[in-house]
């Protein structure tokens, strides 16, 4: 063979290879993932603590109060500590650092773009967006500003222009990050096992990749979300346990176990698992879903606290109302408590966010006030990407109930406890009550 021919060979191996990996992708095959019982995280680098690197940059900063590529790292590690800690005021402190770095050097593109990042996480997404917007204009070349774009599409409601971004990204960069966009698009869709295959594939390659602890631990946590959304839950559990030992104390795992012993009316257990993420950060949902299970085992004065504090939380300050207004809009409805203020915290968040979720929040404030009409109507625009999610079709199930479509609840109810018997503490025996009465009605 001459070598011209050889060359051409290895070259039309080579574009296989590269299409069957990115091909991959977006289909079915994923790397090796270990069984979650031997994930320890033990290959994992040794970083320093986050702590002990905001003190290193700080005294840089005091050496050099000009140096924004200081300013910048700094604010890299506010969003790092955030993350990690759960504490939302890190996000203010990586905001007051990067503007700073920008001050320094205007136009400073990984400032930028970091900050986009910041007002994402601090859900103010159409802000995110215009800045976002602006900085990939100045850089094309920058691709981390162009996956807020495409986040704050998502976020937005804007589904369509997100997956066009993502998958024009992924034909050239296929990173774990992407793949749990990838996933949760997949999700979004009612593409369970697609969505499943995908974050196991980001999960996987961040292990092997040795990213940080908190990082591979989040992905860890989120394949555990998914077979729990679909009502595995041992396998659930099984994850959201590796994701502890590849990152100690991590609050959301934590409330993860929570969430997997609870489902398994081990309670105690459950309690002890949300009392500890509590410990860590009181975030408004691990509170209330603290609560739920005080009142389901009959320690009604201890549920009370936990549904005081949630309130205490939501509204302590202004960035917590920024972040917890759905999570709060969601509990009112739940508890039937301030009703009114439930439906306009919700229709309040929809304005600027209308996403999925923010109609099934509005539809189910309506349906808690009475007005099932409206509710419907928000109900289907929830319902429209085809999301299987197990508490969407409780609450659709709820809606056509109360407007007398019997047909269309006992559908309804019984996808969600199809998709997941153990959605919810509070609706899933509801959810069999009514529609065990709704098939003696209809006489099967």
């Amino acid at each position: 063979m001459s070598k011209r021919k050889t060359i051409l060979l290895l070259s039309f191996v080579i574009i296989i290879l590269v299409v069957s990996n990115l091909s991959g992708v977006f289909f079915n095959s994923s790397p090796y993932l270990p069984d979650p019982e031997d994930i320890d995280g033990s290959t994992l680098a040794t970083i320093p603590s986050v702590d002990v690197a905001i003190k290193t940059v700080q005294n840089k900063i005091k050496q050099n109060p000009k140096d924004a590529v200081s300013y910048t790292l700094l604010g890299d590690l506010y969003i790092r500590q955030a993350r990690e800690t759960g504490d939302v005021s890190g996000y203010q402190r990586a905001e007051t650092a990067l503007n700073q770095a920008l001050e320094i050097l205007p136009g400073y593109s990984p400032a930028g773009s970091l900050l986009a990042s910041v007002y994402y996480a601090q859900h103010e997404f159409a802000k995110a967006l215009t800045l976002a917007e602006k900085v990939y204009e100045s850089n094309t070349k920058n691709s981390q500003v162009r996956i807020v774009i495409a986040d704050s599409y998502l976020s937005l409601g804007n589904y369509e222009d997100a997956e066009v971004i993502y998958k024009e990204i992924g034909e050239t960069n296929v990173t774990p990050p992407l793949l749990a966009r990838l996933a949760h698009l997949a999700e979004l869709k009612g593409n369970s096992d697609e969505a499943l295959t995908l974050i196991q594939r980001a999960a996987g390659e961040a292990l092997n990749s040795g990213g940080t602890k908190e990082s591979v631990a989040w992905y860890l946590l989120r394949v555990g979300d998914m077979y729990f959304n679909t009502g595995e839950i041992r396998e659930a559990g099984a994850y959201y346990e590796a994701s502890l030992r590849v990152f100690d104390n991590y609050h959301l795992a934590l409330a993860g176990l929570g969430k997997v012993r609870a489902a398994q009316g081990k309670y105690d257990q459950a309690i002890g698992y949300y009392q500890h993420a509590i410990n860590i950060v009181p975030q408004p949902d691990f509170l209330a879903a603290l609560g739920d299970i005080y009142m389901l085992t009959g320690q009604t004065d201890e549920a009370k606290i936990q549904y005081e504090t949630v309130e205490y939380i939501g509204k302590l300050a202004a960035i917590n109302q920024q972040i917890y207004n759905r999570q709060l809009a969601n509990f009112y409805s739940d508890h039937d408590m301030h009703l009114d203020e439930a439906l306009d915290l919700a229709l309040t968040e929809l304005e600027s966010r209308k996403d999925i979720y923010g109609y099934d929040s509005a539809a189910w404030a309506y349906y808690k006030n009475g007005n099932y009409k409206d509710a419907q109507h928000m109900m289907d625009q929830a319902m429209a990407l085809g999301t299987r999610d197990a508490l969407l079709f409780y609450h659709a199930g709820m809606i056509a109930h109360a407007l007398g479509d019997n047909q269309q609840a006992r559908n309804h109810l019984h996808q969600a406890l199809t998709i997941n018997p153990y959605f919810s503490i509070l609706y899933s025996e509801e959810a069999r009550k009514t529609l065990d009465a709704l098939q003696s009605q209809a006489g099967g």
